[in-house]
């Protein structure tokens, strides 16, 4: 099973990291080279300086040294060492060189006006770096043209200087670098992870907050919209999806309970009755007209059952089942049909004979609507009112059936939107034995497995069943 929390925390800790780590590498390697670089670039300029101490004239070479301006030269304290090769033969060399039993740095040809590094063992010991350089001294003379009197074209020698140096505070700062990048590796990961687990953590408080809200949730409360304490843009369209799901899962949850106490009512009512018939008959079994009144009585009740079992089965079948709808039906010719056989002279058929009534539906389905909307409103309306049944087709894509009819009692708004509720009747009391409150349930029902719709609407007293068939 996939965390979200933990991936979130991983792959960020992950990612963070290795850019933090790879600018840091970048930067470990570039701080090395360029201290590296400033040590080399101070023993040139170093190597530099002691070149013009070398100059020459008509008397020869001279080198210009004054220790006190150089203690590095002089002293025990961090000294650095020089020589000079002038004709093969030493011609200075630094006093720290004096100071031990390897008293001469070692000898390199270069090439005039080369300079070479390279890491050694100093005299005293330490690590170092040598750098040789092979120069022609400068002319200490401002008459030129009488030095080079007394000097023939090619005469000037080149002269050899080494300069050493320590490096172990070089190697000793790269060092605390390198050290403090590899204690950055081990922090900079543990860092992330920590920081980047408390964000995201903190980040999913409205998520943790809103699970809880679910899990306390209960349909049989009638439970309240949920809501967020802090609103986060990501999860506001998951609350209002889940608010319209629980709204509709509870209002189906009330409409079971609904349903099953009317079904228990429904049902207990002829049971009863039944009950109590077998007990009479069972006291008094020689009782003629007992006998005379059972027997029908029974057949009676046993029939009401079945229309109420009959209804509830259909509801179950179709609720979730689409019929096909592969018959060619005159929605006129089917009205006619039905309101004949009905035979109460009271309902009226109103339609336009210039208007196609031909619609491609289910047979079954729209004889039965047919059949229990006109029903409906001759059980519901004053039996000296008339019943319409106008056919309209006010769109190119459907064709509407309205059925219209004053009704005996005013209904409200809230009741029109019950009708279609499974054994919802307007008599609360119940005490119809022919109704059962299925019927305009079976329509809706019937309506929906074709693809057709059907609305209710009342003005005054009057109310009108609008079913709106695709063509």
């Amino acid at each position: 099973m996939i965390s979200i929390r933990k991936t979130l925390t991983r792959r960020l800790s992950v990612a963070i990291s290795l850019l933090i780590v790879t600018a840091l590498l970048i930067t470990d390697i570039a701080v090395d080279g360029w201290v590296e670089r400033q040590f080399n670039h101070a023993v040139h300029d170093k190597i530099g300086l002691l070149e013009t101490l070398v100059d020459e004239d008509t008397t020869g070479v001279e080198f210009e040294f004054a220790g006190e301006y150089y203690p590095e030269f002089t002293g025990t304290n961090d000294p650095e060492y020089f020589q000079l090769w002038y004709d093969g033969e030493t011609f200075e060399k630094s006093a720290t060189l004096h100071m031990h039993s390897m008293n001469a740095l070692p000898f390199k040809a270069v090439q005039e006006g080369e300079t070479v590094l390279e890491d050694i063992v100093l005299p005293d010991g330490r690590n170092g770096r040598i750098a040789y350089t092979r120069f022609i001294p400068q002319i200490d003379t401002e008459n030129r043209e009488a030095y080079f009197a007394t000097k023939q074209k090619g005469e000037r020698k080149p002269m050899t200087l080494a300069y050493a140096v320590s490096i172990e505070q070089l190697q000793y700062s790269l060092w605390l670098i390198d050290a403090a990048f590899i204690l950055a590796l081990i922090i900079v990961p543990l860092t992330v992870r920590f920081t980047v687990k408390n964000t995201v953590a903190y980040a999913l408080t409205p998520l943790d907050d809103f699970i809880g809200q679910i899990r306390n949730t209960r349909l049989i409360d009638n439970p309240q919209p949920m809501q967020m304490k802090v609103p986060v843009e990501e999860l506001l369209p998951v609350v209002e999806s889940l608010n319209y799901f629980i709204a509709e899962n509870s209002r189906h949850y009330q409409r079971e309970r609904r349903l099953t106490s009317d079904i228990a009512h429904e049902l207990k009512t002829p049971v009863t009755e039944l009950i109590t018939m077998a007990e009479i008959a069972t006291r008094f079994p020689d009782d003629e007209e007992l006998e005379a009144h059972f027997k029908p009585d029974v057949l009676t009740i046993g029939l009401r059952m079945k229309s109420i079992i009959s209804g509830l089965m259909i509801l179950h079948k179709y609720s979730n089942q689409k019929l096909a709808c592969a018959d060619i039906i005159d929605v006129c010719d089917l009205l006619t049909k039905v309101i004949d056989s009905e035979g109460s002279g009271r309902v009226h058929l109103v339609f336009d004979e210039a208007t196609d009534t031909t619609v491609k539906s289910n047979l079954f389905a729209l004889e039965s609507v047919c059949t229990n909307l006109i029903a409906n409103a001759l059980q519901y309306s004053p039996t000296d009112s008339q019943v319409t049944c106008n056919i309209e087709k006010l769109t190119g894509d459907t064709l509407d059936v309205v059925v219209s009819n004053t009704m005996q009692k005013p209904v409200s708004d809230e009741e029109l939107q019950l009708m279609f509720e499974p054994l919802w009747q307007h008599d609360p009391a119940r005490t119809s034995t022919e109704n059962f409150g299925l019927g305009l349930a079976i329509v809706k029902t019937l309506l929906k497995a074709v693809d057709a719709g059907i609305r209710v609407s009342a003005d005054g007293g009057d109310i009108a069943f609008r079913v709106s068939l695709p063509v």
